[in-house]
């Protein structure tokens, strides 16, 4: 809680525990993963290695970007401190670090690259979901119930996906669930394929959320025409959801599944009004033709079935208020990642255009809004609420 505001992080990470697959995947899949710099002397976050191959691109294997951004170790040393960065992010240290911004609940979204990359051995794919699902939910525990994580759908192949969120859904007791928006076998996400996987959430009521990370060695818009990171991760995250979003309204994703609640995270949000306005524009020119099935607009798809999220200094999410109201903008940290506020995400927000965002709805955003996409179980939300104590102007 920060100044009476209660505080519902939708989107957050945490920097992975080196162990991880070691630890919780079967035991005869674990030689199939490793980890190694590209270079020796080089400090490239996570350098997995999946089947002998590196998961993530030689743009970010090669390009030192942490130094460019203020992300080497000693950097993380510096906001995070010792104990969270050295001895890892279990989750009662996550839980302990959220709380000093005031976060009262948050979800982890993850892992970035290593079971997502091109050509993927779809029985590994889902065996590293299954122990990913498996270290969340000991995440969730360790945290008290402050933490929880989204569940990755191996997209590779459908029936491994419906088994894999049965399986996180009534045995580990995970309540959302993610997928990256990047074409994946040269399918998007609104590909007629996964129309079992959005059928199962709709009917489990649980939501589903798209995120970007650039970086991965597949593809994601940017990485054929772009070798730096100002251009690649200027125009990746926003892009990657426009093209889902897009691609879920126009082949009939929320035609087909009315009750299904999907967000598009860590993509910004001032574009959003234009954006549905060009596709609502395209429609009425093509889509009678097209897309014949559609009964709705864009826009109305949107305001129905959809969520963005907004970052703390981002005076944009102002448009996406005047134009759409404020019932569908989430809130994230960004914990822990380089541009994140922390420990003053929360101050920064509450701060934004006092003149011209009500406390409404800074309330709605921060809370509201999340609970109603998220519809976590009453046993998962917070029963009890302290003033976060990291000091305002620090």
């Amino acid at each position: 809680m920060r100044n009476g505001f209660k505080i519902f992080d939708a989107d957050a990470h945490v920097i992975y525990p080196a162990d991880l697959w070691s630890r919780y995947l079967e035991t005869r899949y674990v030689s199939r993963l490793g980890s190694k710099q590209p270079v020796p002397g080089f400090e490239t976050y996570n350098p997995v290695t999946v089947d002998g191959r590196w998961t993530q691109h030689d743009t970010i294997l090669y390009g030192q970007f942490q130094k460019y951004i203020d992300w080497t170790k000693d950097d993380m040393i510096a906001k995070y401190g010792e104990e969270l960065v050295l001895e890892g992010f279990t989750g009662d240290r996550v839980a302990t670090a959220l709380a000093r911004d005031g976060i009262d609940l948050s979800v982890i979204y993850g892992p970035e690259y290593d079971l997502w990359f091109d050509g993927i051995d779809p029985d590994l794919q889902a065996a590293m979901v299954r122990a990913y699902n498996r270290w969340g939910a000991d995440m969730r525990t360790a945290s008290g119930g402050r933490v929880h994580t989204a569940g990755p759908v191996p997209l590779s192949d459908v029936t491994r996906a419906i088994t894999e969120i049965e399986h996180a859904y009534h045995q580990l007791g995970i309540r959302a669930f993610w997928a990256r928006p990047d074409e994946f076998n040269h399918r998007t996400l609104g590909d007629r394929y996964y129309d079992p996987v959005w059928e199962l959430l709709q009917d489990l009521d649980v939501p589903f959320s798209t995120h970007e990370f650039m970086g991965l060695r597949g593809n994601s818009f940017g990485s054929d025409r772009f070798r730096g990171y100002s251009e690649w991760h200027t125009v990746v995250h926003p892009f990657e959801a426009m093209g889902a979003i897009v691609s879920m309204i126009c082949h009939g994703v929320y035609e087909r599944f009315p009750r299904l609640r999907v967000a598009y995270l860590e993509a910004g949000c001032g574009w959003l009004p234009s954006w549905l306005h060009r596709i609502d524009e395209h429609l009425e020119a093509a889509g009678a033709r097209e897309f014949p099935e559609l009964t709705m607009s864009a826009t109305d798809y949107f305001t129905r079935n959809c969520w963005i999220s907004t970052e703390c200094e981002d005076p944009f999410v102002r448009d996406v208020i005047g134009w759409m109201g404020d019932a569908h903008i989430l809130f994230e940290s960004d914990f822990p990642h380089p541009d994140s506020k922390f420990p003053h995400a929360s101050t920064t927000f509450l701060s934004l255009l006092p003149e011209q965002i009500s406390d409404d709805s800074k309330r709605r955003i921060l809370w509201d809004n999340p609970v109603d996409f998220y519809r976590f179980p009453n046993e998962y939300l917070p029963r009890a609420f302290s003033e976060g104590t990291a000091a305002t102007g620090a």
